[in-house]
């Protein structure tokens, strides 16, 4: 085993020993399911990075090793599979890890079958996780200009959920990152489940703090985008 991948393990183990002490599923678990219903499970898929259980959407699919660092090599494994010859390509919490995000998209759809489709899920409004490799965390805007770089037919761009959801999910991530007096550990995670429950109150939402109609967006302080991309 290497030794960053030990140092990594035996940080998992210092983690579990203080991660919640009563609720344990991450808010954003239900996040990850919504979007795999998204998925198209047609044809053959292309596993560059996944974080839901892809093998229950997907009878064919080719899944890239995984591993926890040096994320660039990523881009040297499309090497080993075939160009257009996938209907799908998965590379969820793995944009924002890349030196050079643009370099793994072109990879993404070079992979592409014409009409196929790229889904992609990046940080946003996120805590710095997985570091020192954690270099961009991107905006609706940030990814349109990121898959603007490249032909595609038709693209889509969310927020994953409402800014109330994204204090939960943020507020979680400080309990699961940082050593919290236990006294004050039962008050957090009440209020990182508690959070989320807001967004019922939020009827319209912004990208700044003029209130027109053109400046009307899905998600003002998602925790990830979403990309979908059609070749």
């Amino acid at each position: 085993m290497a030794e960053k991948d030990l140092k990594y393990y035996l940080g998992k183990v210092r983690y579990l020993a203080n991660k919640h002490m009563f609720i344990k599923q991450k808010i954003t678990s239900r996040d990850l399911e919504r979007f795999s219903t998204l998925v198209d499970s047609n044809g053959k898929a292309l596993i560059v990075f996944s974080e839901f259980d892809h093998a229950k959407i997907f009878d064919d699919y080719d899944e890239m090793p995984h591993h926890l660092f040096e994320t660039d090599k990523y881009l040297e494994y499309f090497d080993n599979y075939p160009s257009e010859a996938y209907d799908s390509v998965i590379c969820m919490g793995l944009l924002e890890h890349m030196k050079d995000p643009s370099k793994l998209i072109e990879k993404c759809h070079s992979a592409l079958k014409p009409d196929g489709k790229v889904y992609i899920a990046a940080s946003s409004v996120f805590s710095v996780h997985r570091g020192p490799e954690n270099y961009f965390h991107v905006t609706h805007y940030g990814a349109e200009q990121l898959m603007n770089k490249f032909d595609w037919s038709h693209i889509d761009i969310n927020g994953s959920c409402g800014p109330f959801r994204t204090l939960g999910i943020l507020c979680q991530r400080i309990l699961l990152q940082s050593e919290i007096n236990i006294i004050f550990k039962p008050f957090l995670e009440l209020l990182a489940w508690s959070l989320p429950l807001l967004d019922f109150v939020v009827k319209k939402q912004y990208d700044g703090h003029r209130r027109d109609e053109d400046r009307v967006i899905d998600s003002m302080m998602p925790s990830n985008i979403w990309i979908i991309g059609t070749k």
